[in-house]
């Protein structure tokens, strides 16, 4: 699984104590405007992409200054920007601040504090949620989008996020259309595809393929939050 799917954005105080105390390991970064903040980011992508029982929060500064002033509050860590810290059971267990946020640094803290054994994968609903696919297919269904429109606007999402979605994830929401290349896929030769198919009678009507993966998606969606 990706980072990107167990990133919890963290704005107000109420935010960073409902982050704490639902997840057992659990790092927050304070990302500011500066040339550090892309930098360090990245060591803390490359240093937490293994270990997928890692929430992330992230607090965006200065707009987020009301979870960072929070937090600074019940931690007693004085505010940098950009600042990583790793917390267990709530507790922080170290934190890096500016250019001390890299790989030298980072990884051997991150190897002393975690635990050897991997535990369950982190997913933040909102962000691997299908909601937006189930919303585009009821619009489709339902007839407020036409068919053109419905099939650019599904396919330009799915390109946008094809890089980071889980490949059960990716296979459910690309097997509505014929597509041979996979996630390097072009909405443009899928729609061409899709009207050849079409053309030649070699495709199942779209809205009824819509209609089946509808009720596969919501399924899909409602047995993973089960899980959580």
């Amino acid at each position: 699984m990706s980072l990107h799917e167990r990133v919890f954005p963290l704005r107000m105080p109420q935010d960073v104590d409902a982050f704490l105390e639902r997840y057992e390991l659990a790092a927050i970064f304070k990302a500011s405007t500066s040339d550090k903040t892309l930098e360090a980011m990245q060591y803390v992508q490359q240093c937490l992409k293994p270990r997928p029982d890692v929430a992330l929060g992230i607090i965006r500064i200065p707009e987020d200054r009301p979870a960072s002033n929070h937090l600074e509050a019940r931690t007693g860590i004085k505010h940098q920007s950009p600042q990583f810290i790793l917390f267990h059971q709530a507790r922080p267990l170290f934190d890096l601040d500016n250019w001390n946020i890299n790989p030298e640094h980072l990884e051997p803290l991150l190897l002393a504090s975690l635990p050897v054994h991997i535990g369950k994968p982190i997913r933040n609903p909102a962000v691997v949620g299908l909601q937006a696919y189930l919303d585009l297919l009821d619009g489709y269904i339902a007839g407020q989008l036409s068919e053109e429109r419905f099939q650019w606007g599904y396919l330009d999402r799915l390109k946008k996020e094809a890089d980071w979605r889980s490949d059960p994830d990716f296979e459910l929401l690309n097997s509505l259309f014929p597509n041979p290349d996979g996630r390097a896929f072009t909405p443009g030769k899928v729609v061409a595809l899709e009207f050849q198919a079409q053309l030649a009678g070699q495709a199942e009507p779209l809205l009824k393929r819509a209609r089946r993966l509808r009720e596969r998606v919501e399924a899909y969606q409602a047995a993973r939050v089960a899980d959580l």
